[in-house]
């Protein structure tokens, strides 16, 4: 009688131990598959983090309304702002980010045409930091070709950003303050900080959903302006590469008598090349 216990209670005992052993299993198992994010889906993470080492090519569209002091025109703002990373060490690397905007002006029958200077911010940072990216450097900024489009000063001055990076997240912002050199301030002055705080997420199916704000102050002028950008679209993969559409609406909180006012709206691609 002793004996068949002891038989029951060992196939009884090793039963038990099958059953926890499989409802661990199968629960890390499903929690691995809902944690499980496509290729896609990674590389769309990897386009919202301004410092990821990898070199992005993003193009934009935004469409502002009601600039001027009378608030009649209408501006088409054409940006290519790429991210170029480049290795110093194993350890270190130097994330060059230069930004190139072209704007299309327009009051009733009149067009102007506005090519504002050319920015350019680095950032010195680890090549790799597993969910967070920091980095500082410095920042310049070309003197305009005209008063009419943008300050006449050369702006030096420092450029810094940091990300968290927790899967499917991004959550973090890059900034840059300049101070204006040199005498001629007809364009204004070269005084500014800019500020682009942003939060993402990315699904597995690679579609991003973005809140961004654009901020821009001039320090002497006291001048405060903060366009806000909801974003959303979808990674795909053309001929190996992939690429991510982004479109929202924007909105200008906070304006100055000359800047745009009310809703205007976005639209963007960025291609991420292959390491």
């Amino acid at each position: 009688m002793k004996k068949n216990r002891l038989v029951f209670c060992r196939k009884f005992s090793a039963y038990i131990c099958v059953l926890v052993s499989a409802q661990f299993s199968g629960a890390a198992l499903a929690q691995s598959s809902s944690g499980s994010m496509s290729d896609a889906a990674k590389a769309g993470q990897n386009m919202q983090n301004t410092l990821y080492p990898q070199v992005q090519l993003p193009i934009s569209y935004n469409y502002n309304q009601r600039l001027g002091a009378n608030s009649l025109s209408q501006q088409a703002e054409f940006s290519f702002t790429p991210i170029i990373p480049v290795t110093l060490d194993d350890d270190l690397q130097l994330i060059v980010n230069p930004m190139f905007t072209y704007n299309r002006n327009s009051n009733d029958q009149q067009v102007t045409n506005q090519t504002q200077p050319m920015q350019l911010a680095t950032f010195l940072a680890p090549v790799y930091k597993n969910s967070f990216y920091a980095g500082i450097g410095p920042y310049f900024q070309l003197p305009a070709t005209n008063a009419n489009n943008g300050s006449m000063q050369t702006g030096l001055g420092v450029s810094a950003g940091a990300f968290f990076t927790p899967e499917h997240w991004v959550i973090g912002a890059a900034l840059s303050n300049a101070w204006g050199v040199g005498g001629n301030m007809s364009g204004g002055s070269g005084n500014m900080l800019n500020a682009q705080p942003k939060i993402s997420y990315t699904t597995d199916t690679a579609w991003t959903y973005s809140f961004s704000s654009q901020i821009a102050y001039n320090n002497m002028a006291k001048a405060l302006t903060n366009q806000l950008t909801l974003g959303g679209g979808k990674t795909m993969t053309f001929f190996g590469y992939h690429a991510s559409l982004q479109a929202g609406p924007t909105y200008m909180v906070t304006t100055t008598p000359t800047s745009a006012k009310g809703f205007g709206g976005f639209l963007g691609l960025t291609v991420l090349l292959p390491k």
